[in-house]
């Protein structure tokens, strides 16, 4: 029996009014394996209009309404790397099993972007899906994938069309979250950003995940990478798996760029309830202000917090509310 709820996890980082908005208002395209929409706590994504599979051939990103009802079934190795993403953000009880998102609200669109028998991303099928993301009018985009540049010349993709599609992604105001590649203790964090794709983008709001020794050990380095935005502490945590079943683990870099995005969802929902008809998507930097207002500053933090994630901003990042603080 699981009894797990994501709001109590990260009520220290939000503001109250954030949470009690579950997200309401806000749309979210999530780039990954797909979902097992048979999962009970995960049924109620399966909506009409909101199911791509962008790696499917004949896909048309530039009509992806055409497209809504597509095969995004999660077959990702054996736990299902997209079901257990989402489920931070809107997993709902089910039984006698309590896992709780905290953005159950939130408008999500499946955005399937591995092969077809499941063993590959294609930095082409990611492009066809934020190019899909950008056309539905979605405010958030959530990418845990990376991928080496070299696989750009490699695929034959021309950086016209890398500029094209990402010109279409600002254009329609939505926010980019990518994850960073996983790092060990001795892993170096200089210059990681910018051997990854799409982190080495300036769209792109990247997030990674730490542990006690990289807390311990990097905080200095990590911080000094000017697009290095997030981190999140890989304390363990539960999660929905494939086959109606669920998993406790560490929180990785996969999972801490949902948990930022989703509390990015919150931020959003509350603006559009304040503003209504004036809402306008703000800049990066301004928008990045506002959602980390009551994140903890990476060089600034005294403890490592083993057993409860926790949401870390660093200096690319800068202090203070951007917007009227929220009770």
């Amino acid at each position: 029996m699981i009894q797990f709820d994501w709001a109590e996890k990260i009520q220290d980082y939000v503001f109250k009014t954030w949470l009690e908005n579950k997200g309401e208002g806000v749309k979210i395209a999530v780039l990954d394996t797909g979902i097992d929409l048979a999962h009970p706590a995960l049924k109620h994504l399966d909506r009409p209009g909101r199911k791509f599979n962008a790696a499917a051939p004949g896909f048309n990103p530039t009509k992806p309404l055409l497209f809504g009802n597509g095969d995004v079934t999660d077959a990702h190795r054996k736990k299902g790397h997209g079901t257990q993403c989402v489920s931070t953000l809107t997993a709902k009880a089910e039984g006698e099993n309590n896992l709780f998102g905290f953005a159950p609200e939130a408008e999500v669109f499946i955005l399937k972007i591995n092969t077809v028998d499941h063993k590959f991303f294609r930095v082409k099928d990611f492009l066809r899906g934020v190019e899909a993301a950008a056309n539905l009018g979605v405010d958030l985009v959530v990418a845990s994938v990376s991928y080496p540049p070299e696989d750009i010349a490699l695929e034959g993709i021309p950086q016209a069309e890398i500029e094209r599609v990402f010109g279409l992604l600002r254009a329609s105001g939505a926010v980019l979250f990518a994850s960073l590649p996983n790092r060990d203790d001795a892993e170096t964090w200089t210059g990681l950003p910018a051997a990854n794709f799409p982190s080495l983008r300036a769209e792109a709001v990247n997030v990674g995940a730490i542990s006690q020794g990289i807390f311990q050990n990097r905080r200095a380095e990590i911080d000094a990478e000017a697009s290095i935005h997030f981190l999140v502490a890989n304390a363990s945590a539960h999660f929905c798996k494939i086959k109606n079943e669920y998993v406790q683990e560490g929180v990785s870099s996969s999972y801490g760029t949902y948990l930022v995005a989703g509390v990015a969802a919150l931020y959003l929902a509350s603006i559009k309830k304040r503003e209504k008809d004036d809402y306008q998507p703000r800049l990066q930097a301004d928008f990045l202000k506002g959602l980390s207002q009551k994140f903890v500053q990476l060089l600034d933090a005294q403890d490592w917090v083993a057993n409860q994630p926790v949401l870390y901003k660093t200096s690319a990042v800068k202090s203070g509310p951007a917007d009227p603080l929220d009770a």
